[in-house]
């Protein structure tokens, strides 16, 4: 059975258990990882994340109960063959370069004009900050963008930095903060329920050992992570 008509077959059939009467479900490809759907009375309509494709059934079985789950108010959650499938090593090492390639405002390099996020990222492993993962993939982006200057994929392993901060005006252990507070996203990992700048977070955060003089060079830029 194709890939196509597993998602339609299985939304279907989980869909009656929930008592809706007609289910439609298809693959999209969105660049992030996500579901949408719309929902009346009794019909639903789902646009499934075509990073699943390849999914085993029990992994698409296991997405579609916690989506209805969620919609009929009980909200069971991620399930876990779908959390370890999406989170294994495998999901990003695949998944990665078609996610780098939807992405249209992404230079795909860690060597910028002035600086380069591969230094950055050792100077973090050389203060012990963290552990470099050679499948985390940084790079810049080609137009500044001031409204969020960091971004993290967790479950594609990319990072992305404004290229406002590659200029020798920014000192390095600014640019290191902010690689830094994308990387705490990598170290706590896959976690739908959790903030996404909860307590765990911000205890980690808190390790860079210039955070309060890199966030007031931010602020003074009016600059955002």
């Amino acid at each position: 059975m194709e890939a196509e008509e597993v998602l339609r077959t299985t939304f279907k059939e989980i869909g009656k258990e929930y008592g809706f009467d007609k289910v439609e479900a298809e693959f999209v490809a969105f660049k992030e990882f996500k579901v949408r759907w719309q929902r009346s009375y009794k019909w639903a309509d789902f646009k499934v994340s075509d990073y699943l494709e390849d999914a085993p059934p029990e992994v698409i079985a296991g997405l579609c109960t916690s989506l209805f789950s969620k919609i009929t108010g009980e909200d069971e959650g991620y399930s876990e063959d779908m959390c370890r499938w999406i989170t294994a090593p495998t999901f990003s090492e695949y998944k990665q370069p078609l996610y780098l390639k939807r992405s249209r405002n992404l230079t795909r390099s860690h060597e910028g004009e002035k600086k380069d996020l591969e230094e950055a990222y050792k100077r973090l492993a050389d203060m012990g900050l963290v552990e470099k993962d050679p499948s985390v993939h940084l790079t810049w982006t080609k137009e500044s963008n001031i409204k969020k200057i960091g971004y993290c994929s967790v479950l594609m392993k990319v990072i992305t930095i404004s290229n406002v901060l590659d200029t020798d005006m920014i000192p390095d252990f600014v640019l290191d903060y902010c690689l830094y507070h994308e990387l705490c996203h990598l170290i706590i990992g896959f976690d739908p329920s959790a903030k996404r700048h909860g307590e765990e977070f911000q205890k980690l955060e808190a390790k860079f050992p210039k955070r309060d003089e890199a966030e007031e060079w931010l602020k003074r830029l009016c600059l955002y992570l």
